[in-house]
């Protein structure tokens, strides 16, 4: 996901790598990262977990208009 998250900044276009497993993500610098404490396979949230979905997303948006540098990440506490 971070050779395509790269790709599409080349072309103008900001991303988010949202991970679940900060150890695979990382290496590979993806410009934006969002590592969340869920489930491989609920990166977002659970199914019916319309909150932790919202919250995921607001994260993303948030890091895409805060982040003022490539490698910018934002972990869950």
């Amino acid at each position: 996901m971070s050779l395509i998250s790269r790709g599409l900044e080349e072309a103008g276009i900001p991303s988010v790598i949202v991970s679940v497993m900060e150890p695979l993500s990382s290496p590979s610098r993806p410009p934006r990262q969002l590592i969340r404490k869920l489930n491989i396979g609920a990166t977002l949230g659970r199914p019916g977990d319309a909150d932790t979905q919202r919250e995921t997303l607001r994260r993303m948006v948030a890091l895409l208009s805060t982040a003022d540098a490539p490698g910018a990440v934002d972990r869950d506490a």
